[in-house]
């Protein structure tokens, strides 16, 4: 709660242009593939469930004087390669614009309603999302490169937690923090600016 509420303090205390100023191009649907893809318990910080890849599909905002908020939305999000059955919930994901940097051409936000379910019918079974099990609530950053379509999933500033625990040897616990990460090519590649 706190986090959220932090973020938007961020965005209303920058330019009018931080609320309803982005311009997209295209926009429309789009694609993202990513390599190895991890959710982590980072409050042990040895334990995670790795994926050999990840897809998505969403869909951007097209136009100039956007809000930031709900700049675009993951409609399908999958897990594949070495992770069992990881499964994201929830869909749509809410998509946020909130900082850009016009030096560099990346822009950061967060995507919101993260929610995952990990199932292993020999190990381990685990929800990971905000503040509760099936609060539909959790949050991860990312920063996205224009020019390039790379979209970085970032480990820090999450605000998952694992809940729903069973089995899992003991590496995972109820309430433990969580963090998902991996970066991936956006196709048609978006760029995406505020003035």
């Amino acid at each position: 709660m706190a986090v959220g509420a932090a973020a938007l303090t961020m965005g209303a205390s920058n330019s009018a242009a931080a609320v309803a100023g982005w311009t997209v191009s295209p926009g429309g649907s789009f694609s993202g593939h990513a390599g190895t893809t991890e959710l982590a318990d980072t409050t042990t910080g040895h334990a995670a469930i790795i994926c050999a890849s990840s897809s998505s599909q969403g869909k951007f905002k097209s136009g100039s004087g956007l809000p930031g908020t709900g700049i675009g939305s993951i409609t399908v999000m999958s897990f594949r390669g070495g992770c069992f059955t990881l499964t994201a919930g929830r869909l749509p994901w809410k998509v946020n614009a909130k900082s850009y940097e016009s030096t560099t051409g990346i822009t950061a936000g967060t995507i919101m309603g993260v929610h995952l379910r990990f199932t292993d019918p020999t190990f381990c079974d685990l929800t990971a999302d905000g503040t509760g099990a099936t609060a539909g609530n959790g949050t991860v950053r990312f920063r996205y490169a224009d020019g390039t379509g790379r979209l970085q999933v970032l480990r820090a500033g999450s605000n998952l937690h694992i809940y729903h625990v069973q089995g899992c040897g003991g590496v995972f616990h109820d309430g433990d923090t969580a963090a998902l990460s991996g970066t991936y090519m956006i196709t048609p590649v978006q760029t995406i600016t505020s003035p």
